[in-house]
């Protein structure tokens, strides 16, 4: 539904781009919380701290917007102290952080029919998002990661829909208040409270597997134009 939907929406705003006032775009950042729903919830059992973005570019004299939406979750964390070999194996003390995380990319379709300071809008996604869980190993005064590894990868379809509340601070800038809602495909993804790691940095954990629907409940700022 939203593939047949975005289609006429490139074409209205391919024949405005050329006209002046009327509505605006926007573009803005979000910060908030993931829960999990569903079977995610079954496996997960705990929401995740997540970020992002969001731009959209007007259609000029129609109440619509086509943009993008990009989302940021920690799904899980975890560090701890290992024993790094240096160039001469002289055993020195590292520390390994494990990151467990997922990435929304979503193109959207907004109608959003307000021109004044509280713009009220509603929003259809479809998308992408990628499951992956890595660790960098890192030294003290080495200015980097000595050894990076990927332990779990999965993309899969995503669509959703959105709803929000923009509130105007004055010229073009704004609060924001956000709702999504995702319908995310079945991803396979490590168990967060499974993860171990041994004083030499190896890690040993346990994947799990469920559809992986989202509610994200967020604030954000950014400016119209």
């Amino acid at each position: 539904m939203y593939k047949l939907t975005l289609i006429p929406a490139l074409l209205i705003t391919a024949t405005t781009l050329g006209q002046t006032g009327g509505y605006q775009g926007s573009v803005g950042a979000t910060i908030g919380a993931g829960i999990p729903l569903g079977g995610y919830a079954d496996t997960m059992g705990r929401g995740m701290f997540t970020f992002g973005g969001v731009l959209t570019l007007p259609a000029k004299r129609l109440p619509f917007q086509l943009g993008f939406a990009f989302d940021y979750g920690i799904m899980g964390r975890k560090t701890s102290k290992v024993v790094v070999m240096d160039a001469v194996q002289v055993p020195t003390e590292g520390r390994i952080a494990l990151t467990e995380k997922v990435l929304s990319y979503h193109p959207l379709l907004r109608f959003s029919p307000l021109k004044g300071p509280v713009r009220p809008y509603v929003e259809g996604m479809v998308g992408l998002r990628h499951f992956s869980t890595k660790s960098n190993i890192t030294v003290d005064g080495t200015g980097g990661a000595v050894q990076r590894s990927r332990h779990s990868d999965d993309m899969v379809l995503s669509s959703g829909w959105a709803a929000g509340l923009m509130v105007g601070l004055g010229g073009t800038a704004y609060l924001e208040a956000r709702v999504e809602r995702m319908y995310s495909g079945k991803a396979e993804y490590v168990d967060p409270g499974s993860i171990a790691i041994d004083g030499q940095g190896n890690v040993a954990f346990s994947t799990l597997q469920s559809t992986t629907g989202t509610l994200n409940l967020l604030l954000g700022v950014g400016l119209r134009f």
